[in-house]
This record gives C-alpha cells, structure tokens and sequence, in this order.
C-alpha cells in the first residue's frame, strides 16, 4: 500500500475511533435543586445523590460517559423536547405531556416517589378547603390540585429552595406545601434534625405516587438497555437505597 493509501486509511480508523468515543457520551438533563435528598443536590457546582449513583453505576457498567447538565426544571423540559439533550432525568409520562406531544418518549423507572402536601402539626386531618395557598418548589406541577388552581380557589406560592418553602410553612405564609414526601423526611431528620417536625405529610390529602423515570426518545436503546441494567442489578440499587436511608 502506498504512503498516501496508508494515511488515508490512518485518517479513517481516527475518524471511527472519535465517532464511537463520541457516541459513548450522553448528555443527561438534571433539576437544580439545591436540598433534594435522598435523590439529588446540586451544591457547590456539583451534582450528586441517589439518582445519580444509580445512572453512574449504569453508565459504567455499559462504558458509557454521562455528562450532567445542571438545569431549572422548566428549561431542562424545554431543551429535552427540542433534542438538545439526550437524556431526562427524573422525567415521568405524566409530566408536562403538552409539552411532549409529537415526541415519542421512551421511558424507565429509577425511584419511587410520592408528592403529598405537608401541613402543619396542627393542621394534619383538617380538610382540604382550608387550603387556599400552596407552597411548591419552583418548577413542580402539582398535578392533584391543578383544577382548583385553574378554577382560582387555590392560589400557588413558588419557592426556589426547599428550606425557604419549609420556612413558609412552619411561619403560616403558606397553608399547606406540596412536595416529595422522602425529601421532606429527610431534610427534617437529617438537615433540620428535628425530632417533631413542626411540617408533617397529611395521607389524607390528594397525592401522586410514582416513579422519576430515565427518559429519551433519541436513545430508545439506551432506556431499553437501562431496564435490564436495574432488572438484573437488584441488589446493586438496593444496596445504594440503603446508604441513602431511601426506604
């Protein structure tokens, strides 16, 4: 072969090698929010948390390189449905589906979740039209209540940080907040360290239990990938729960 053929061929065998490096690499859009353990945190320019060692532990066992970018949820969801971003997560077939029409999502479930409404100590049992202000993270729908929202007989209150929306609550700026409950748990058993929370989660009251779910619809084989991953590794993503304190 001569010189020429040689380092066209060279150039070729480069070309593949970076094409499938490059295609080893996912971006995977991520909330912002600061206090959201056991599930994530993003403090100090870092992401971490249960949700993230579980799609590490996957993206390892795969050879894949996940990059994390750090978004508002509503711009995440944004980027997500115009194909700036690989991946989703959390993400949930239930969530801004108006958004999400015409894409054809593939999705897989990570961790369990329920979103309840946290009232005050004295508050809990008290019937749902008390409630004429609701605290929310900034970003949540809070699917339950969203026609009470639109027939303006609930008024909804948005806090940027979870602490701030438990301050509103415990001072009575709110009536009553809707959040995931685990975050909730374990901000006043291992932030606050609170042994009676003065915010308690009312069962009673509407609520959506679930799962945040890995989503894409430009990898479908990734998501199908992943439901093996968490089907065969049991043990592996129990074993992660437990670190968490994730019950």
């Amino acid at each position: 072969m001569s010189r020429l053929g040689m380092l066209a061929l060279s150039l070729c065998c480069g070309w593949a090698v970076n094409a499938a490096a490059q295609a080893l690499s996912y971006t995977v859009g991520v909330q912002d929010y600061e206090n959201y353990l056991p599930y994530s945190e993003y403090k100090q320019g870092e992401y971490r948390g249960l949700g993230r060692d579980v799609l590490d532990a996957f993206a390892k066992s795969q050879g894949y390189e996940f990059v994390y970018q750090v978004l508002p949820l509503k711009r995440r969801d944004a980027m997500f449905v115009r194909g700036e971003l690989d991946l989703s997560f959390p993400d949930n077939p239930n969530w801004v589906t108006v958004l999400k029409q015409g894409r054809h999502i593939s999705y897989a479930p990570v961790l369990e979740f329920t979103d309840g409404v946290l009232v005050r100590q004295s508050d809990k049992g008290k019937p749902l039209a008390r409630i004429r202000t609701l605290g929310i993270p900034l970003g949540f729908t809070p699917y339950p209540y969203q026609q009470l929202v639109n027939s303006g007989a609930m008024r909804l209150e948005e806090s940027a940080r979870y602490d701030k929306l438990y301050e509103k609550l415990a001072r009575g700026h709110v009536d009553a907040a809707y959040m995931n409950t685990r975050v909730a748990e374990h901000y006043w058993r291992d932030v606050a360290r609170d042994a009676r929370a003065p915010a308690v989660y009312d069962p009673d009251l509407p609520h959506a239990s679930d799962f945040h779910y890995l989503a894409s619809f430009k990898h479908p084989e990734v998501i199908a990938r992943f439901r093996d991953f968490m089907k065969n590794n049991k043990a592996l993503v129990d074993e992660l729960k437990r670190r968490y304190g994730f019950q």
